[in-house]
């Protein structure tokens, strides 16, 4: 019992500490979405700008219009005034035209389900993707069949509020309306998905966003390796501000059933892998401090299964290169 009241805690702290605004920041995020799974209401996607600005660029978009209006009733939009011409809220007003674009990831549903359901009181945006990703929007969700078709390419007629922007892989590209630039790097999430992650440049410093992944060795790719050896020398360069990175089940999960995610165990085997990658001989120190929000828990059925904890327990009591987990709680401001 002890134990249990220690570790909650000890992750409300963290996550308290995660949301204090402090001199030096580079980017800012607003959590819209945090778990994964069955939690409808609550599923992946990430605001980001940079600190000192309040264009956005979307992470996913499992969950938008909820996750920003129970942001704001949590304060956090507090520098964002709505014109007194517009007719908009300010949930409205953030979410038509605060949000300059979406990175999507992967077309999984927990990941575009609220870019999705809002698309009708959206205004112009781009959508990026991998050239998967953007064909399986066309052909899959705004189709006519599923969905009307909100974008300016696919089946039927466009009503042109998304336009699809394809990013090609290790290829930097400019972000429309912020001063972003992304690279994208191919993951796998159980064959014969795919997933991205996303490498967010401004002014020289980067933030990292990995999508659903499984581990290189159940996975049987080099694509975190890969990633792994791009990131690197930003780390070593102290600019490297944060990696976002999946962690969907408990270590009691096993292996034959993480379906292409991560946790706790291969997560920590991931990191090992870039700490090696990064300072061969001092694998200890080469992530030390470094911000690693954990993203897309998925939660428990079970009466009283709490994944969260559960994870942030193993992942705190296996932590020997000094990295620091952020569990992030939907409305949550994050800065690094």
């Amino acid at each position: 019992m002890k134990k249990n009241v220690l570790i909650h805690l000890l992750a409300g702290i963290v996550m308290l500490m995660s949301s204090v605004i402090c001199s030096g920041q580079v980017f800012k995020t607003v959590v819209l979405g945090s778990g994964g799974g069955i939690e409808e209401s609550n599923l992946t996607a990430y605001l980001i700008s940079p600190a000192n600005s309040n264009e956005f660029i979307c992470l996913d978009a499992g969950t938008v219009y909820s996750g920003i209006d129970k942001a704001v009733r949590y304060g956090h939009f507090y520098d964002v005034f709505v014109p007194p011409e517009s007719e908009a809220s300010k949930t409205g007003y953030i979410f038509r035209e605060l949000i300059k674009g979406y990175l999507i990831s992967h077309a999984h549903l927990d990941h575009v389900a609220g870019l999705v359901i809002s698309s009708p009181a959206n205004t112009s945006k781009p959508v990026y993707g991998s050239p998967l990703t953007i064909q399986q929007l066309k052909k899959n969700i705004f189709n006519w069949e599923i969905w009307p078709n909100f974008s300016n390419d696919g089946e039927g007629r466009h009503l042109n509020v998304f336009e699809y922007k394809t990013l090609i892989p290790g290829q930097a590209q400019k972000i429309e309306g912020t001063r972003f630039v992304v690279k994208a790097f191919p993951l796998s999430h159980q064959e014969p998905f795919q997933s991205s992650a996303f490498l967010l440049g401004y002014l020289g410093d980067y933030v990292l966003y990995v999508g659903d992944t499984g581990a290189d060795e159940l996975e049987g790719s080099q694509n975190l390796e890969d990633l792994w050896r791009e990131v690197a020398p930003l780390i070593r360069d102290n600019k490297l501000s944060g990696i976002f990175l999946e962690c969907s089940y408990p270590d009691e999960r096993p292996d034959t059933q993480l379906y292409g995610h991560l946790n706790p165990k291969w997560m920590l085997k991931e990191l090992n892998k870039l700490a090696q990658i990064t300072n061969p001989g001092n694998t200890g120190d080469a992530l030390a401090g470094l911000p690693v929000v954990v993203t897309g828990i998925k939660s428990s059925w079970k009466e009283g299964g709490d994944n969260k904890y559960l994870i942030y327990k193993q992942l705190l009591v296996s932590n020997k290169l000094g990295v620091r987990f952020i569990i992030p709680e939907q409305g949550q401001l994050i800065e690094f």
